[in-house]
Formats: structure tokens, C-alpha cells, sequence
């Protein structure tokens, strides 16, 4: 029989420093070699490896590139990258090098300077990838398609455990899906909702209390003294920004009017325990959650009494 075909499994890292030293010395054969190594890598991936290699450079391999048309090009791109929204491939992916790779390169292109040196000494820091999803989905229950990833945790430097979250409210908590007198609800388009109580709050004066999501940017937990729901949970020290749905279709986009919220949220959106996968019930109203039949993995990875940047990006 025919040898198994080794998986392809590059090494980011180490190509986006042999690049970043290749571009000072010999650009030419800097970007033929980058062009040899990435041709065969999904989008995403080479999109993890030009994250790497752009950090990777110093300011003469960037000034001998940016003399070079096709070097000018790829820098051109790699500046782009830092304004579009990453796609989120499913996790993990073919190893925990690469995987934990993608997520670096996510820290040190997103996350603030304090996250991103934290990650570099070794010390832990969590990601939060949200998918864009709408609130009223599952029946108001949510959806655990997102991820949140736990680098450099207690198994050490380099080390990355993925888990499925929730980073969006779930409309079960919606004001617009309480029940009025007349047995109908409050917004027609919240009639499918399994209504359970009403979280949020009124940010554009209309009478109606908005759901939140922690906006996208860099937050440091500590362990919440007493925990949550019955188990260890993790909370801000410093107030949060949250972006409100005014509007409340579901969504949290510039069609909301005044839906940036730094007045009301404070240190509220927690990390704590949700329902199980099986039926989805995130349990969120605007907190990140991680499954119950995943969160005492989940407590494993971070240890004891930690302490943690949290780096939460929109992607697709």
C-alpha cells in the first residue's frame, strides 16, 4: 500500500521571521520564497502568516520591500487586513501550533499594547471570536458559535485550548419579547422567543430597555469573588463598552442609534457558565458563557485565581 500523505502543516512563525530576515538582506528572494511557501495555504491561513510576517519586520526589511512593486503590494494588503474583519475558520485547526498561531497573530494585530506584551512574556491571555449572529436565533436561546481560546494558560507557553461560546445576548432576555397583558408581545418579531426576564437598558430614551454585547476590544479579568451561577466566574475591574441593539432587529450595526453604552454596563458582562451545547441555551444577556459540559475544561485552562486579558474581535 501507498504511504498516508504527511498533512501539510506549516510553521508560521518560522517563515514569517526567515521572510523578515530574507527582506533587509535579498528582498527578491524574500518575496519569491514567501510566494513558494504560502501558495498552497487556505485563505485564512495565509492570512494568519501575512499577519506574522508584517509583524515580523522591521523598519528596514518594510523600507527595502516597499522599493520593490510586488513588495509594495504585499504590504498594501497586509495594512488592509488590520481594518477587515478576520474570517473565523473552525477550530481547532490541524495542530496547536497553528491554531495557536492564528490566534496570536489576532492578539498582536487587535489586542492593546498591555495584551499583546503579556502574551510575549508567556503570561495567559484569552480570545474571544465572535461570529455575527442574531439574537433572536434557537428561539431566543442563542447559538455557541463562537470561540473562545485560552493561550498560554498552566500547560505553558505556546499552549491554546478552544472552546465553543457565546459572546451576543440571547433574546430570551430581550424587553421587546415580554408578554403584554393582551398575551402578545411587546415587539411582534420576538413572538418565537422563549421570554425569561428582562436585562438591558434604555439608552436612547424610547421606554424600551436595549439587550447589550461587550464591544469588540480589550478587557483584564479577575476571579469574581463568589463565582456565578453555582460556579467560578470572571469579571472586569474597569468599566465596559457595550453596543446596544436600539433598533432591536437582532443585530448590532450602525443602524442603531446612540448604540455605544460606556454609562450603563459597568463591570456587569461577566465569563461564567451557560447551558449545555446540546440545547444551546447560552444563558447570555450579554455575558461571554462557554457551555456547562465544557466549562469545567474550561476552568482547567485557566487555573486558579487568574488574572487575563481578554482580546474580543469581530470576525465572519
Amino acid at each position: 500500500m501507498p504511504a498516508a500523505q504527511a498533512i501539510y502543516d506549516p510553521d508560521l512563525d518560522d517563515l514569517a521571521q526567515r521572510f523578515a530576515r530574507l527582506a533587509v538582506s535579498d528582498p527578491d528572494a524574500a518575496l519569491q520564497t514567501w510566494h513558494q511557501e504560502t501558495r498552497g495555504l487556505s485563505t485564512e491561513i495565509g492570512r494568519t502568516a501575512g499577519r506574522l510576517a508584517d509583524q515580523a519586520l522591521n523598519w528596514q526589511g518594510r523600507a527595502r520591500l516597499s522599493q520593490q512593486r510586488q513588495g509594495a503590494a504585499l504590504l498594501m494588503i497586509w495594512h488592509a487586513d488590520q481594518y477587515r474583519r478576520p474570517v473565523m475558520p473552525k477550530l481547532p485547526l490541524l495542530s496547536k501550533r497553528l491554531t495557536f498561531q492564528y490566534c496570536a497573530s489576532l492578539v498582536r494585530q487587535r489586542g492593546n499594547d498591555s495584551a499583546i506584551s503579556a502574551m510575549a512574556r508567556g503570561q495567559m491571555v484569552l480570545v474571544g471570536l465572535r461570529r455575527e449572529t442574531c439574537t433572536l436565533v434557537n428561539r431566543g436561546l442563542g447559538a455557541y458559535d463562537d470561540y473562545i481560546a485560552v493561550l498560554n494558560g498552566p500547560s505553558g507557553q505556546g499552549a491554546v485550548r478552544t472552546f465553543p461560546a457565546a459572546t451576543e445576548p440571547s433574546a430570551q432576555y430581550a424587553h421587546r419579547a415580554s408578554p403584554l397583558s393582551t398575551g402578545k408581545r411587546l415587539d411582534p418579531a420576538y413572538d418565537q422567543v422563549r421570554f425569561r426576564k428582562i436585562e438591558g437598558d434604555d439608552v436612547n430614551g424610547d421606554g424600551i430597555r436595549d439587550a447589550g454585547r461587550l464591544k469588540a476590544g480589550t478587557y483584564f479579568y479577575n476571579e469574581r469573588p463568589g463565582g456565578y451561577m453555582k460556579d467560578r466566574a470572571f469579571q472586569t475591574s474597569k468599566n465596559q463598552t457595550a453596543e446596544r441593539d436600539t433598533n432591536g432587529d437582532g443585530f448590532f450595526t450602525s443602524a442603531d442609534t446612540n448604540r455605544i453604552d460606556t454609562k450603563f454596563v459597568g463591570t456587569s458582562m461577566l465569563i461564567h457558565k451557560g447551558g449545555n451545547l446540546a440545547n444551546g441555551n447560552t444563558g447570555s444577556a450579554g455575558c461571554q458563557t462557554i457551555p456547562s459540559d465544557c466549562y469545567a475544561s474550561f476552568l482547567a485552562a485557566v487555573g486558579r485565581n487568574p488574572r487575563f486579558h481578554y482580546v474580543l474581535i469581530d470576525g465572519y
